[in-house]
């Protein structure tokens, strides 16, 4: 009996963790998403790790968190006639280190889904690439 009550508690401490770890990247997530949509570059740059790349594949671009954040310009037309919606990629890893997210971007003329697979370290962004995971966001 107190081998099954030791079973349990500990798959209960597992859950709790790896709850509080989706919870916290989702919180970090939720802020960096509302910080992209909105186009706020201090917010940006807070959740951005000094070294941090942002890896944009389909375009074959690396950019650093310098570059990243001098392009925001050009992404601040781009978001004036678009709408948003993000959400951790089910049945992906969610822990301290990593998450995936699938974000649907609807455009007047188009919308499409992208992946991206973020790294973390000390609750900033360190990484993150980004690629086409479908042409329309129907399966969102």
């Amino acid at each position: 009996m107190n081998a099954i009550r030791s079973s349990v508690s500990a798959l209960a401490v597992v859950l709790a963790l790896f709850g509080s770890s989706a919870a916290a990247q989702s919180s970090l997530l939720d802020r960096w998403y509302t910080a992209m949509f909105d186009v706020n570059r201090v917010a940006i740059a807070e959740l951005l790790a000094d070294d941090a790349t942002i890896r944009l594949e389909d375009l074959g671009v690396t950019q650093s968190k310098a570059e990243f954040l001098e392009a925001l310009e050009e992404w601040e037309d781009i978001v004036k006639t678009a709408n948003f919606a993000w959400q951790l990629e089910e049945g992906a890893a969610v822990d301290e280190a990593t998450a995936t997210a699938l974000v649907c971007y609807q455009f007047p003329d188009k919308e499409l889904m992208i992946r991206e697979i973020f790294a973390f370290r000390d609750g900033k962004i360190i990484s993150t690439a980004q690629s086409t995971a479908a042409d329309s966001c129907d399966d969102f």
